[in-house]
């Protein structure tokens, strides 16, 4: 009586593993799909790092002019050389810690199929080993749906980040514009006339024209803030 049960039994543990086996594989693809998706995102979100920062350099050429003692008065902390590093620097970001494949699936294909089940019920006579597999899928099912979850807090930071630089950068640019404006209101004429009075031992930018110079350092230090911050 026993023995004509145990076929039937293990038909059914058969076909609960083959389900499993088939919820894993669907969500590793959606895994593979997300993971696509927020590289690109990552590419984009250190290209509009670069962006701001090319901004920014472009902009701030004008502070080679100043002195030390400008310099130190205006509370300006960075140099131009800084800004080039770290555009250098500015590479694409990496994923969250474990979320590489190999890691999460550990020496076992995704779709784990059941080769030997098609030899007969018989051959998964061994209940402790069918259990033992079925309780390895449902903890590769758990850790891919926590590295969704962690794709789609790492998507959001990104367009939040995103957003906050192309912001900024926008501000940064009024200010500038506002600022060049004031120090050069007769364009290449207010240059010309200022690199005569370095010529004749004056300094390029005058004590009124400080205040200018430190608004512009106080937003490069906002925008240069934003562009540093980490995703994760």
């Amino acid at each position: 009586m026993s023995i004509s049960k145990v076929p039937a039994v293990a038909d059914r543990e058969i076909a609960e593993y083959r389900n499993l086996s088939a919820s894993l594989e669907n969500l590793h693809g959606k895994f593979l799909k997300r993971k696509q998706e927020l590289r690109v995102l990552l590419e984009e979100t250190a290209g509009r790092k670069r962006e701001a920062l090319s901004v920014l350099l472009k902009a701030n050429r004008l502070t080679l002019h100043l002195t030390g003692r400008q310099r130190q008065l205006s509370g300006l902390s960075y140099h131009l050389g800084e800004i080039k590093l770290r555009i250098k620097q500015t590479a694409l970001a990496a994923f969250p810690d474990s979320a590489d494949e190999a890691e999460i699936l550990p020496g076992m294909r995704v779709n784990s199929p059941l080769d030997s089940a098609a030899e007969g019920p018989e051959t998964w006579r061994n209940r402790g080993e069918l259990k033992k597999k079925g309780l390895l899928i449902l903890s590769l099912i758990d850790t891919l749906r926590k590295k969704l979850l962690q794709f789609d807090l790492l998507e959001l930071r990104c367009r939040e980040l995103i957003a906050s630089i192309d912001k900024s950068v926008e501000a940064f640019r009024h200010e500038y514009n506002f600022i060049h404006r004031k120090i050069y209101p007769f364009g290449v004429f207010s240059r010309f006339r200022r690199s005569l009075w370095s010529l004749a031992g004056q300094t390029y930018f005058s004590s009124k024209d400080m205040g200018e110079v430190a608004a512009l350092g106080t937003i490069t230090g906002m925008v240069l803030k934003i562009a540093d911050s980490p995703l994760i």
